[in-house]
């Protein structure tokens, strides 16, 4: 077997800043009246997706106890998550209670800022169909943390189902994931359509954008994790060439209407983690990188509050649109990193021991 590169990649850094900043380009170009124009960086988040897998898988190799693991993952995820919802919650409440809204009315069982905003904290705002999508399940664009904290319980037994199989038969555990990947994008129309159907025999007005919620549950997009579990597999069983021949076939044989950015993302880390890095880790340029790459996470979560918090733009010409994209971008950079680089990175040293 051969065994792919875990651990100081700067290459798969670069990816994650990568998708970082696509997200946020399709946000501040929606804040600069870019919203079609911007559209495709709203794929990024498939690429976090297909990272988190293979780094998932490749974080089990080395620990593979489920107890570790999820202590790990409660270290890096959740105190930081915290404190971007509190963050949220009480910029909602001083907005709604500015705005001339009683505070029973704010603070109440139904209101914008009540007992329902626990949701996100239990990471349920994809779980829970509601009547209002934009506050509660998808708040400063928290829908996909629902997402990434299925996954994450997920992982351990994904990676014993597919780990046992590699030990049983040669190439096991790729000829497994590709199996189980085969099996829940064939089923993915078929819950979605349930789905839909099933939130739309609510009352009018109990859920709101049902097809948008029914797209982006978790359990529909397990299959981009999968992505980048398989591609661990693969790559350990020397099986590379056959995953990367998958990931650019079948978008051809679906004329691009079926996974086309998941096969090209999937295909991009394969070759961030097969290709050697000209670029030293311990370099200048490679402790830049990892500095920004660590600070991805955190632009992830707190751009959307920092876009909220910019008067509207006015509409102008298309140069003059592009020209507040740029400004936007730069200004979301500059803030998030900078208190990343100030205050973030000793609170997420904080909880992770360090």
């Amino acid at each position: 077997m051969t065994h792919p590169r875990q651990t100081q990649n700067p290459t798969l850094d670069l990816l994650r800043t990568g998708a970082a900043l696509m997200v946020l380009a399709v946000h501040a170009g929606q804040a600069a009246g870019l919203g079609e124009q911007t559209r495709v960086g709203g794929q990024g988040v498939l690429l976090f997706f297909i990272l988190s897998g293979y780094l998932t898988m490749a974080s089990l190799d080395r620990r593979p106890a489920p107890g570790r693991y999820y202590l790990g993952r409660v270290r890096r995820i959740l105190p930081l998550y915290w404190l971007v919802v509190a963050v949220r919650w009480a910029l909602d409440a001083g907005l709604y209670l500015a705005g001339g809204m009683p505070a029973g009315a704010v603070f109440g069982p139904e209101g914008p800022c009540g007992p329902r905003y626990l949701r996100y904290l239990l990471f349920l705002q994809m779980w829970l169909p509601s009547d209002n999508w934009a506050l509660w399940n998808n708040r400063s664009a928290l829908w996909t943390m629902s997402a990434f904290a299925f996954f994450y319980l997920l992982a351990p037994w994904l990676y014993r189902l597919l780990a046992g199989a590699e030990r049983r038969w040669r190439y096991g555990g790729t000829a497994a994931g590709f199996c189980l990947l085969a099996a829940v994008l064939a089923g993915k129309g078929m819950l979605g359509r349930a789905l839909e159907q099933t939130l739309g025999r609510l009352p009018a007005g109990q859920v709101d954008n049902i097809s948008q919620f029914s797209a982006q549950n978790p359990v529909m997009e397990l299959y981009v994790f999968l992505y980048g579990a398989l591609l661990f597999f693969a790559v350990r069983e020397g099986q590379a060439l056959a995953f990367g021949g998958f990931c650019l076939l079948l978008p051809l044989l679906t004329g691009f209407t079926r996974v086309a950015f998941e096969g090209v993302f999937a295909a991009l880390v394969l070759l961030a983690v097969c290709l050697p890095c000209p670029l030293r880790p311990e370099s200048r340029a490679g402790r830049a990188l990892r500095f920004f790459s660590g600070g991805s996470f955190f632009l992830y979560l707190a751009h959307p509050l920092l876009l909220s918090l910019l008067p509207a733009l006015p509409a102008g010409s298309a140069a003059g649109r592009w020209a507040a994209w740029l400004g936007v971008l730069g200004l979301c950079l500059g803030v998030c990193y900078l208190v990343y680089g100030l205050f973030i990175r000793r609170f997420e040293a904080l909880f992770a021991g360090r």
